[in-house]
């Protein structure tokens, strides 16, 4: 079969194709002839798009850290619930490349969100948050979110009914907090970390 022209080739088909060889073997699986042999295409057509290895797995970092649109939230929904519900998507994305997550400790593409953070921005504004504490907001939820997707794992895995270890009774402290935090997923917890976080920006609010 003829190799298709590499004009039928597009930015987001590279992204895509280096996600999924990456999500398969891990960084080490990476190459730019790897990613060109999965689109049957020569390695050269890929330096049509990206200038160089790190400009992929730069953009790879884009692409992990976009997520979809969180769903339509309650008619009483207010703000500090718009940001959960984005930082629980995003929290998803990155989870589901596991092997794509330390990309964001090098390649944060802060400079490409821009747009996403004027519209958070101004979502704030129009909700009544001052301009003071937007930094605040935007700068920690985006860290516990990235800090908790990274380690993909919070106290609902160490209690008991969770998939474990689970500290024995030589950790009676450990155990007691832990207890607390018993028959709540992963994603209750993750929740209710980025609320506890907001509920101290309220204050600061008021």
């Amino acid at each position: 079969m003829a190799r298709p022209k590499s004009a039928r080739l597009n930015k987001e088909m590279v992204v895509d194709a280096a996600i999924e060889l990456i999500g398969g073997g891990g960084l080490e699986a990476f190459s730019m002839p790897k990613v060109a042999a999965a689109l049957h295409v020569s390695a050269p057509s890929l330096y049509h798009y990206f200038a160089d290895r790190d400009a992929l797995l730069a953009a790879v970092a884009r692409a992990v850290a976009t997520p979809e649109p969180p769903g339509a939230l309650p008619p009483d929904a207010d703000w500090t619930d718009y940001l959960v519900a984005q930082a629980v998507a995003l929290r998803h994305r990155i989870v589901a490349h596991p092997h794509c997550a330390p990309l964001l400790a090098r390649f944060m593409p802060r400079e490409h969100m821009f747009d996403e953070y004027e519209h958070i921005c101004r979502f704030l504004a129009d909700s009544g948050v001052p301009a003071h504490l937007h930094v605040r907001i935007v700068d920690g939820v985006t860290a516990l979110t990235i800090g908790a997707a990274i380690l993909n794992e919070n106290a609902a895995d160490y209690a008991d009914s969770g998939p474990g270890p689970s500290p024995g009774v030589g950790y009676p402290a450990l155990r007691a907090a832990l207890t607390a935090a018993e028959g709540r997923s992963g994603d209750e917890m993750f929740e209710s970390y980025v609320r506890t976080y907001l509920a101290g920006i309220v204050r600061a609010a008021e």
